[in-house]
């Protein structure tokens, strides 16, 4: 099977972000030093992370959130009293595999956050 079919077939399986990666390596030669299961574990993490990711875009566009917003995008000015180290602390979602709840108390809007594990 030459690697033109491969890819069809890849398509056609709705595997696009394998199938597109496949052809690059083959393009640009960089299969060489690669083992096969090291070759196929690149492709189908490839597959799975861009599935993922259209999965929650998908979500975040079903959500209809008003205004789209992110970690990175935080204002930490002096002003607001927010502290960088516990926003990242939270956005690791640690929290949630220790089967912790979290509070979060203040004015909304505001930016004054303080908050509470339990």
């Amino acid at each position: 099977m030459n690697n033109n079919q491969t890819i069809e077939k890849l398509m056609q399986m709705r595997m696009g972000a394998m199938a597109n990666l496949h052809k690059q390596y083959i393009s640009n030669n960089q299969m060489n030093g690669l083992t096969p299961d090291e070759y196929l574990s690149i492709l189908i993490d490839h597959e799975w992370e861009d599935r993922q990711n259209k999965k929650i875009d998908r979500l975040v566009q079903q959500a209809g959130f008003r205004q789209k917003a992110s970690i990175a995008e935080i204002d930490y000015a002096a002003t607001r009293n927010l502290e960088r180290n516990m926003f990242n602390r939270l956005a690791t979602l640690d929290f949630i595999a220790r089967k912790e709840n979290i509070i979060l108390t203040g004015p909304s809007g505001v930016g004054n956050v303080n908050y509470m594990v339990m």
